[in-house]
């Protein structure tokens, strides 16, 4: 069971949405690819394994995990019994402004929450534990973030550029986004990899990626329609992309478009 739902308006300039994800299988694994977004788990079920896909090590998970945003397939998610989950997507600069930590130091990676900021993530996963319903997470957590102090301005300053570009689904150039910017391009480039921790250029390819799986998800259409649809030259290209983003061909994540789908910036 995967639900969905949005955070109180006064908090949607930070917080994306809330997922809910319950599931009892024998087993499951999860394909994590580029993500355009970061975001903290809070993990309830059976504790699942992070497989590093460079064979280096396995990871258990932790109860709280901050999860930076990714520019290519790193690991994989593997559980089997009850696997429940509560996830708590950011807007591409929310967790900076709301934490006061750089992009930088998220991007393709994830940490123990607790170790990091402390243990009020702790406390709040104890209260969403606690609570009743999946209503009731998401008031709790609309309650914590409402106590949060406002952050400083320089964490909102691209939030337009940015708004724009996933309304675009990543398809417009860094050239044009500078200009509007009024910043000479390498300027934007350094300005906005240092908030959002991705590049520019590379952000919008996932951008289109997300919106890819999305589109698939919603209407069914074949990969090559949806190639079309989101601008791509033809499929190769789009193949070409998707093996750099997820080290997987199209055909392969569709199993799992659901999911994926749910964590796109276009499905908010």
């Amino acid at each position: 069971m995967l639900r969905p739902a949005k955070p109180a308006k006064e908090l949607r300039a930070f917080v994306r949405k809330y997922v809910h994800l319950e599931a009892e299988t024998p087993q499951l694994i999860w394909p994590i690819p580029a993500r355009s977004v970061g975001c903290i788990e809070f993990t309830f079920g059976i504790p699942y394994c992070i497989r590093h896909l460079d064979g280096t090590r396995v990871e258990i998970t932790h109860p709280v995990t901050i999860v930076g945003a990714k520019t290519h397939q790193r690991i994989q998610l593997e559980s089997q019994g009850h696997t429940e989950t509560f996830t708590i997507l950011f807007e591409p600069t929310g967790f900076q402004a709301l934490f006061g930590l750089p992009g930088t130091l998220l991007v393709d990676r994830h940490y123990d929450a607790g170790a990091v900021l402390g243990s009020r993530l702790l406390e709040l996963r104890e209260m969403l534990g606690d609570a009743g319903s999946f209503e009731d997470r998401v008031r709790i957590a609309d309650e914590f973030f409402r106590a949060m102090s406002v952050p400083a301005l320089k964490w909102r300053e691209l939030n337009p550029i940015i708004e724009d570009m996933i309304r675009k689904n990543g398809c417009i150039r860094v050239q044009d986004l500078a200009r509007h910017a009024g910043l000479s391009v390498r300027q934007f480039e350094r300005r906005f990899a240092a908030v959002v921790g991705i590049s520019p250029k590379v952000y919008s390819r996932i951008l289109r990626f997300e919106a890819t799986l999305y589109r698939k998800s919603v209407t069914g259409h074949t990969w090559t329609m949806v190639a079309h649809e989101l601008g791509y030259h033809d499929q190769m290209h789009m193949i070409h992309d998707f093996e750099s983003l997820s080290g997987k061909h199209p055909k392969s994540l569709t199993a799992h478009l659901e999911l994926l789908g749910s964590m796109a910036a276009q499905s908010q």
